[in-house]
């Protein structure tokens, strides 16, 4: 028997871990995970999964995002300051 709060736990991480793989095609970051802070720096404020072909990494929150900042080859930090 599977427990509904394990359901809600997946369900939740799944909607959660968003894609930043479109970020280079679209031009676009799902700014709502992210926080920049005084310094210029961007910080994971949620789970979010980067994506580049069969390459997938998971930032975690409190992850901070500095100038130059690649992830799977996408420039998180210029997608970011692009976006956000």
């Amino acid at each position: 028997m599977i427990r509904p709060l394990s359901i809600l736990t997946a369900f939740v991480f799944f909607i959660a871990s968003v894609s930043l793989s479109a970020i280079a095609q679209a031009g676009k970051a799902p700014c709502a995970s992210f926080q920049k802070l005084p310094d210029g720096k961007w910080t994971v404020l949620k789970p979010v999964k980067i994506e580049n072909g069969t390459v997938g990494v998971m930032l975690n929150p409190g992850t901070v995002i500095s100038p130059g900042t690649r992830v799977t080859g996408v420039d998180i930090y210029a997608a970011l300051q692009k976006s956000c």
